[in-house]
C-alpha cells in the first residue's frame, strides 16, 4: 500500500483512522460520505478484460499497478475523482473486474497464478477485505465477469485455458482446454433477452498462428484466431480465423521474397508494390452490436524493411452470427496517412478499445503513441471510420492519454472513459460529450528519482514508446521529442511485446529472422555477459539496434554527435559497435544506458505450465545430456553463445559483419528455400551457421522454430537428425520416437526457475 504524507490525507480525505488487520483488512473512516451502497444486478452491456474495472453505476473503479503488486480503488461517480486505497495484492496483478453491485473485486495474479476475490462494504465505513485466492492455470492475464455477474472468466496465458468461476461459490467449476494457444483478451455478451445465462464468450489468441502451406516470412502466411464459447455449458463453439489484410494501403518500394530489390535513392515513384499484413498480438476484444472488434499490431514481414510496410493498426472485425471474419479489416494508419495535415502521428500497437452503450461509438487506444482513437461504426456492415478532430478536421481525433495506455472502460451514461497508462502508472479521466481530457489521476507511486528502479523504469519507457521524450539539449529548452521513429509508427515493443516476442519471421537485412524474446538476451546469473545478437551475431551491444530504429521504424535514433541532435554518422547497420558513443538522455540517463538496464532487469521469463518434476521431464532431461544438447544450449541462460571481449572486437572475431566464433552449423540452413533472402533481395547471411538460440521459457512460443520458422512444431526440430546429432559429433542417440517425445516435454518444463545444465 502506498502511504501519503498524513496532512495529505487529512486534507483530501478527512481520514480519522486507518488499521492493517492480519495484512488483509483496511477500514477507513471518513468525515465525507462514503460511496453509496450499489444494487444494481447486471451490467447494461457486454463486458471484456481490461487492467480497468468499473462497477454497474459507474462509482467505484478499480485499476491494477503490475510494477507494484497492488490495486487502486478510486471514488469516480459524480467527478469524484478520487483514490480511497491501495491495495497490496500477490505477484503482478494484470486484470481486474468488479461485480455489477460493487461489492466483490477480482484480481488476476499473472506469476501467482491466482484470482485474489475482495470484499467492498460500504456502510458509515469502507471496507476492503480480501477474502480468498483461487488457484486458476499458469498466467491468469485477463478476466471478466458475464453480464449478470454470476461467472467470471479468466484466460490463461501459458497453460492455454480458460477457467470458469462460479462467483457464488468462488471455485472453478470448468477449466477449458481447447481454447487455443496463449488465450489472452476476454469479452462476454448476452444473446438471449429471454435466459440470462445464455451468453457468448470470445476468447483472442495473442499471437498469430499459420495458415496453410505459406512460409514463415510472406505477408499472409498467418491468420489471428478468436475462440467462441457458450456459458450454458462452457464448451466451445467454434475459432475464428482473422485473415490476413491482402492491401495494408501502403506501397513498398521493393519485394524481397520476388527478388525485386528496392533502388538507391528511393522516390515516391518507386513506391508500387502493394503489402498485406496479418493481425498479430491480439490483446483485447469488443462487442458491439452484431459484431466483435479485435485490434491489433499488423505484420508486415517481407522486405525491403521499411518504417511505414513493416507493421500496420489493424482493427479486424468478427460478423457475431455467422462467426466469422467479415474481410472489412481497417488499418487505422490509413486515417493518419489520408489526414490533410501533414504532422501526423500513427496510431501505432492498438492494445484496447471500448464501446459506448448507448450509440455507435468506441475508442482504441494506441499503446505506443499515448492517444485515444475515436471510431464510429456502421451498424449494418460493422464498417468502423476513424474520426476527425472537430476542432480541426484537417486531422485525425487523438485524445492525449498518459504513457503506454493498456485498459480503457466507459462509463453506462457514457459519459466517462477512463484509461489505465502502465508505464506514467496513472488514469486518464475523459469527458466523451466533448473528447477533451477532465482529469488525470495517480495509481501508484512512480519510483524514486536516480534509483535503480528508476532507470529500469526509464528504460521501459523507451522501449514501449514510438515517439521518446528526451531531456532538453540545455536548461528551460523544450523536451526533445520524436526520435524513436518516423511519425510514431514503431516501438521496440511493437514486436518485443512486453520485451517477448512476437513471434514473427523478418525478412531483414541478413535474411530470414524469427524475433527472438530478449529476456534470453543476459546471463541471468551475471547480467554482465550477454549472448551474441541476432542469429547471424552481427550485434555485439544493444546499443547496436539504434540501427533499428533508423531503419525498421525510420527514427532519428538515441546515439548523437557532439551538437546533441544529430544522429551520429558512425553508426551502421549490421556493424558491431565500437564503443560508447554519446546518448541522449531522459531523467539525466542515458538512453541506450537505460533501455539495455530494463532488458536485464525488467523483462520477465513466461512461467511454463510443466511440471518439473514430471517422470517424462526427468527422463527427457536424461536424453539431452545423453544427446549433449548442452554443447550448444547449456549454462545460466540455456545457450552458450556470450561476447568473451569487449567491444569493440578484433578483426580476427569477425567475419562478413558477424561475430563468426558464436556461430553453429546444424543443418538449418537451406539457400533454395523461397524466403532465404535479404531484405534488398540479395543472398542471405547462413552458410556460417547461427548464434544457438536459448532454450528458456521455450513453451511460450511453440508454433514456428529455426531463424526462418521453416518448421512448425517440436517434432519437426527433432526429426532433423543433423541437428540432434549435433553435440555428438554425428551420433545419432536419439532414433526412438518415445525418447524424443519425452525431450520434448523436457524442452516445454524450461524457465526461469529451471535448474541449468552446464555446457
Amino acid at each position: 500500500m502506498q502511504v501519503q504524507p498524513k496532512t495529505v490525507w487529512i486534507a483530501r480525505l478527512g481520514v480519522i483512522a486507518m488499521t492493517l488487520l492480519l495484512g488483509v483488512t483496511y477500514v477507513i473512516v471518513q468525515q465525507e460520505p462514503v460511496i453509496a451502497q450499489n444494487s444494481v444486478a447486471r451490467f447494461a452491456g457486454p463486458t471484456s478484460s481490461q487492467p480497468i474495472a468499473l462497477d454497474a453505476t459507474g462509482s467505484i473503479m478499480v485499476v491494477v499497478n503490475p510494477d507494484t503488486n497492488s490495486f487502486s480503488l478510486f471514488e469516480v461517480g459524480a467527478d469524484r475523482n478520487r483514490k480511497i486505497i491501495e491495495q497490496s495484492t500477490s505477484e503482478e496483478p494484470n486484470g481486474i473486474a468488479v461485480s455489477p453491485d460493487g461489492n466483490r473485486i477480482y484480481v488476476a495474479n499473472t506469476v501467482a497464478g491466482t484470482v485474489s476475490i475482495f470484499a467492498v462494504q460500504r456502510q458509515r465505513t469502507l471496507w476492503l477485505k480480501r477474502v480468498g485466492d483461487i488457484l486458476v492455470g499458469t498466467e491468469p492475464y485477463g478476466l471478466a465477469l458475464t453480464p449478470n455477474g454470476r461467472k467470471l472468466y479468466v484466460s490463461n496465458a501459458r497453460s492455454n485455458s480458460v477457467s470458469v468461476i462460479d462467483t457464488a461459490t468462488n471455485r472453478v467449476i470448468k477449466t477449458v482446454t481447447d481454447v487455443g494457444f496463449e488465450p489472452r483478451g476476454i469479452a462476454i455478451t448476452n444473446d438471449n433477452d429471454e435466459n440470462d445465462d445464455d451468453e457468448t464468450v470470445y476468447v483472442t489468441q495473442f499471437l498469430a498462428l499459420p495458415n496453410g502451406a505459406k512460409l514463415d516470412g510472406e505477408d499472409d502466411s498467418k491468420s489471428g484466431r478468436v475462440t467462441v464459447l457458450r456459458t450454458s455449458d462452457d464448451t466451445v463453439v467454434t475459432a475464428v480465423e482473422l485473415r490476413p489484410m491482402r492491401d495494408t494501403g501502403f506501397k513498398a518500394p521493393g519485394d524481397a521474397i520476388a527478388r525485386i530489390a528496392p533502388p538507391a535513392p528511393i522516390t515516391e515513384e518507386d513506391l508500387k508494390f502493394t503489402t498485406g499484413a496479418y493481425p498479430n498480438q491480439l490483446n483485447n476484444i469488443a462487442v458491439k452490436g452484431d459484431f466483435a472488434y479485435v485490434p491489433s499490431t499488423g505484420a508486415s514481414p517481407n522486405g525491403p524493411v521499411r518504417f511505414d510496410v513493416n507493421t500496420q493498426a489493424l482493427l479486424s472485425i468478427v460478423d457475431r452470427k455467422t462467426n466469422r471474419d467479415t474481410g472489412a479489416t481497417v488499418n487505422l494508419h490509413l486515417a493518419v496517412k489520408n489526414q490533410r495535415n501533414t504532422t501526423r502521428l500513427f496510431l501505432t500497437q492498438p492494445w484496447a478499445m471500448a464501446f459506448k452503450n448507448r450509440t455507435n461509438e468506441g475508442y482504441v487506444l494506441s499503446a505506443a503513441s499515448n492517444v485515444i482513437a475515436k471510431v464510429t461504426i456502421d451498424p449494418t456492415s460493422g464498417v468502423p471510420t476513424v474520426a476527425s478532430d472537430l476542432t480541426d478536421p484537417t486531422r485525425v481525433l487523438q485524445i492525449p492519454a498518459g504513457r503506454n495506455p493498456r485498459g480503457i472502460v466507459i462509463n453506462a451514461a457514457d459519459t466517462r472513459a477512463y484509461v489505465m497508462n502502465y508505464i506514467s502508472r496513472d488514469v486518464t479521466v475523459v469527458d466523451l460529450t466533448k473528447d477533451t481530457v477532465l482529469a488525470t489521476l495517480r495509481s501508484t507511486a512512480l519510483p524514486e528519482f536516480g534509483t535503480f528502479e528508476d532507470v529500469i523504469h526509464v528504460g521501459k519507457e523507451l522501449y514501449n514508446t514510438s515517439v521518446g521524450e528526451f531531456d532538453p539539449r540545455q536548461p528551460f529548452e523544450p523536451a526533445i521529442r520524436g526520435r524513436m521513429s518516423n511519425n510514431g509508427w514503431g516501438s521496440c515493443a511493437s514486436c518485443h511485446p512486453n520485451g517477448l516476442s512476437d513471434n514473427v519471421v523478418w525478412i531483414f537485412g541478413a535474411g530470414p529472422r524469427r524475433t527472438i524474446s530478449q529476456h534470453q538476451d543476459f546471463d541471468p546469473t551475471d547480467v554482465s555477459q550477454m549472448r551474441a545478437l541476432n542469429w547471424s551475431g552481427i550485434f555485439d551491444e544493444q546499443e547496436d539496434f539504434e540501427a533499428n530504429i533508423r531503419g525498421a521504424s525510420g527514427g532519428r535514433g538515441i546515439i548523437v554527435g557532439a551538437d546533441n541532435t544529430t544522429p551520429d554518422p558512425t553508426v551502421a547497420a549490421f556493424t558491431p559497435a565500437n564503443g560508447d558513443r554519446r546518448q541522449l538522455r531522459v531523467r539525466g540517463v542515458g538512453g541506450w544506458d537505460a533501455i539495455k538496464v530494463f532488458i536485464q532487469f525488467g523483462i520477465r521469463a513466461p512461467l511454463s505450465p510443466v511440471k518439473k518434476d514430471e517422470p517424462d521431464v526427468l527422463d527427457g532431461e536424461e536424453s539431452f545430456k545423453t544427446a549433449k544438447c548442452q554443447s550448444c544450449h547449456g549454462g545460466p541462460n540455456w545457450t552458450v553463445s556470450r561476447i568473451k571481449f569487449t567491444p569493440a572486437p578484433a578483426a580476427n572475431l569477425i567475419a562478413n559483419g558477424q561475430v563468426v566464433g558464436e556461430l553453429t552449423q546444424v543443418g538449418t540452413f537451406d539457400a533454395s528455400v523461397k524466403t532465404e533472402v535479404r531484405q534488398n533481395a540479395a543472398a542471405p547471411l547462413g552458410a556460417q551457421g547461427y548464434v544457438p538460440p536459448s532454450l528458456m521459457s521455450l513453451h511460450a512460443f511453440p508454433q514456428t522454430f529455426y531463424h526462418n520458422g521453416a518448421v512448425n512444431s517440436l517434432e519437426e526440430v527433432m526429426a532433423n537428425v543433423a541437428h540432434r546429432a549435433a553435440g555428438t559429433k554425428g551420433v545419432d542417440t536419439l532414433t526412438d520416437a518415445e525418447q524424443r517425445r519425452k525431450l520434448i516435454r523436457f524442452l516445454l518444463s524450461i524457465d526461469g526457475n529451471s535448474q541449468p545444465i552446464a555446457p
